[in-house]
Parts: C-alpha cells; structure tokens; sequence
C-alpha cells in the first residue's frame, strides 16, 4: 500500500491516498487471527447479516459493537409535496416542492474505545 508523503492537512500528518480494498481487508485479518480469508469473509458475512437485522423495520433500530461503534437507524416518513415556497436561488420567485419517499437513515457514533485506539 503506498503512502502519501506530503502532509493531506489536519492533524494526522502523513495519510494514505486511498483505503484498502476488501480483499487487503479480509487478507490483514486473516494474517492477525489464524483463519483463512474464506473463513473470515463469513464472518463478515454474518456480522452484514447481524447489522441487516437489527438496523430493519422489524428490529430494534440500534445496534452497538463492543469497543468499536453504536449505529443508530432513524425512519425518516415520506412528504408531500406541491407547496409553494420562496426559491432560494431566485429571490421574488416561487418554487414547487416535489414528493419525497420514506427513506431510512443510518449514522455510526464512535464509542470510546474506538477514539481511545485512534489518539
């Protein structure tokens, strides 16, 4: 994996260019824990599956991975739409609003062992 030498700005100095594919992924874990990569792609299988579940309408909308992060899903409810509202872009003018869809919106929250790891 090559590294940038220039500093990317911010306070982590020297960063990499790009992440690391799945593969390198599955690969540098597989080094640190003894399994084969099939072994532990189906352990990131079951985790995508865990997250599926417990993220989905029928589940509780929360799920926290020890020491890592707590991800949260909020149900966002379809809007209607054909109000007239001022166009921002235009001032004077007015503007149709369009119909939204119910959509559901998921955010990760870092826990404290993830930001005690990072510092």
């Amino acid at each position: 994996m090559a590294k940038s030498t220039a500093p990317a700005g911010g306070k982590g100095g020297a960063k990499s260019a790009k992440s690391i594919t799945k593969a390198q992924f599955y690969t540098e874990v597989a080094e640190q824990t003894g399994l084969k990569k099939a072994e532990v792609a189906k352990v990131f299988d079951s985790i995508t599956e865990v997250i599926k579940k417990q993220l989905s309408q029928k589940g509780p909308g929360v799920l926290t991975l020890p020491g890592l992060f707590k991800l949260k899903a909020k149900r966002i409810p379809a809007q209607k739409g054909g109000k007239q509202v001022p166009n921002r872009f235009k001032p004077g003018e007015m503007t149709v609003t369009k119909d939204k869809p119910a959509s559901t919106r998921v955010t990760a929250r870092a826990l404290k062992g993830l930001k005690e790891m990072l510092k």
